[in-house]
């Protein structure tokens, strides 16, 4: 820009075309970064969901099971467990 042109005006910094490319290796890291999420959404390891879980006679909690209670697989691993009661005597109709 001209020099009669106000600072205030004028760009802060002129960046290179080549400074805004990314090169392959970045690129390469992208896209398995990308992959690595797509995996770890779409498989979450011994996770059977809230239906499983309740159809086994269990409730699904966020953290910890409460007292009287055994984690005995996940619904939404590793956050939300499945939590069963510890006593002995169920009662099937």
């Amino acid at each position: 820009m001209p020099s009669s042109v106000p600072a205030a005006h004028r760009g802060f910094c002129k960046i290179s075309h080549s400074a805004l490319q990314f090169s392959s290796r970045d690129k390469a890291m992208g896209i398995l970064w990308f992959i690595f999420i797509f995996v770890s959404l779409t498989s979450h390891g011994d996770a059977h969901g809230p239906d499983s879980c309740n159809h086994e006679g269990g409730l699904c909690r966020i953290g910890n099971c409460i007292s009287g209670e055994y984690l005995a697989r996940y619904c939404f691993e590793p956050i939300i467990l499945c939590c069963k009661s510890l006593s002995l005597t169920t009662s099937k109709s």
